[in-house]
Parts: C-alpha cells; sequence; structure tokens
C-alpha cells in the first residue's frame, strides 16, 4: 500500500469513486469514504449490554465523510462519537487484535452500499485499486474489507474459493501493507433483500466506552 491510495469501483467504461486508504509511520491503516454526509452510531452490540440503539446512549449526529482508523494497537476507530451518557463522550472504538498478530483473515468492515456511487473525477493510478463490478448482479451490494498476510491471502487466491461464504458474487482486489494484505470484496449476499438510502458501515470488534474523564474528546 502506498503512503495514500484510493479505491474505486469501475463498471463498465465508468468510474465511481468510493474509498481512500492510508498507511502511518507505526503501521496504523487509516481509510474512509469519498463522500461527504451526515450520520451517527445506530447499532451497538456489547456482550454484557447486548443490543444497544440510539435511544439507549448518546450517539450525537456527525457531518463529514465517514472516516476509520485501525490502530496498530488494537483499537479501531470511526469518526462518529458515541458514549454511555454524556460525560463520557468519545469516537467510537472497539477492540481486537493487534494489526501485527493478525494473519487468517479477519473481517474489519463492512459496508451496506446505497444504489449509486459518485462519479470519480481522477483517474485510477498506480498507488490505487478499481474493483471490476460490470457482471454484477442488480444490488443491493455490500464490500467486506479484510486483512490477512500475503501468505494467506496467496493461498487463498490460488484455491479459488469466495472470500465471504453467502457470496453469491463477488469482486475483490488488495492492497499490500508490510507483510499484510487488505482486501476489499465488493459482493452481492444472499441475505440481502433492500438497497440502503445510505452508506452503512458496521466494523467488527468488542465496544470500548469512553471514561467521564474523556468527555470533549
Amino acid at each position: 500500500m502506498a503512503t495514500h491510495s484510493r479505491i474505486f469501483v469501475r463498471s463498465g467504461e465508468t468510474l465511481f469513486d468510493f474509498m481512500w486508504a492510508d498507511v502511518s509511520t507505526d503501521g496504523s491503516v487509516l481509510m474512509g469514504l469519498t463522500q461527504d454526509g451526515d450520520g451517527g452510531v445506530e447499532l451497538v452490540l456489547d456482550p454484557d449490554l447486548g443490543e444497544l440503539r440510539p435511544q439507549d446512549i448518546v450517539a450525537p449526529t456527525s457531518v463529514g465523510a465517514l472516516k476509520l482508523s485501525f490502530h496498530a494497537t488494537g483499537q479501531y476507530k470511526l469518526s462518529a462519537t458515541m458514549g454511555k451518557d454524556h460525560c463520557s463522550l468519545d469516537r467510537a472504538t472497539v477492540t481486537g487484535p493487534r494489526l501485527a498478530d493478525i494473519s487468517e483473515p479477519r473481517r474489519m468492515a463492512e459496508f451496506l452500499l446505497p444504489a449509486q456511487l459518485p462519479r470519480a473525477t481522477k483517474a485510477v493510478t498506480e498507488n490505487d485499486i478499481a474493483l471490476d463490478v460490470s457482471g454484477a448482479p442488480p444490488p443491493p451490494h455490500r464490500c467486506v474489507i479484510s486483512c490477512m498476510s500475503i501468505e494467506r491471502f496467496e493461498r487463498h487466491i490460488a484455491s479459488g474459493s469466495r472470500f465471504v461464504d453467502t457470496s453469491e458474487w463477488e469482486s475483490t482486489h488488495a492492497l499490500t501493507a508490510g507483510s499484510q494484505v487488505w482486501v476489499w470484496t465488493f459482493r452481492k449476499s444472499r441475505n440481502d433483500r433492500e438497497i440502503p438510502p445510505r452508506f452503512i458501515a458496521f466494523v467488527h470488534g468488542f465496544p470500548k466506552w469512553g471514561q467521564p474523564s474523556n468527555a470533549g474528546v
């Protein structure tokens, strides 16, 4: 992965903007959508508290393009904020394995996609990737972002198997970051029935709640 890469979606001769991704000096991987909007945390799956909705927590609306930060330490953050109360608001955070410890395929994030993506205004460079969806069935579509070792990725590609068991169709492309590969899998899931009106993102991990001393951070 270059210091800065862009992830495009290509359908025939048409190129669409989707995401960007960066690698920081400590090995953390940052990424985000290219399209601005507003939104917030809609669901938290807490192993102790259960399924939490906005009315159960404090989850203010944020404005701007969604950003995700996968820190080398194993803390994965969204640009949205949440808290158990107003005194403990912090960036929405989940914990997972340290990035250096990931070797087997691990699903890091997943996006449910709206019907249309914005048309690209820039061309693909050697630092970028373009997911070819020319043969995709009609939406709804989603995109899974996974991380794994280079060796594991090469074995998976050689096997010819799909990256997600529930996929009816997939298009996959990847960027390398050190000894690892970050994989974007644009796919049609057999479980999806409705096209969402907006991007919906899910980050895999265990919720980490802010403490009162973090208020305003």
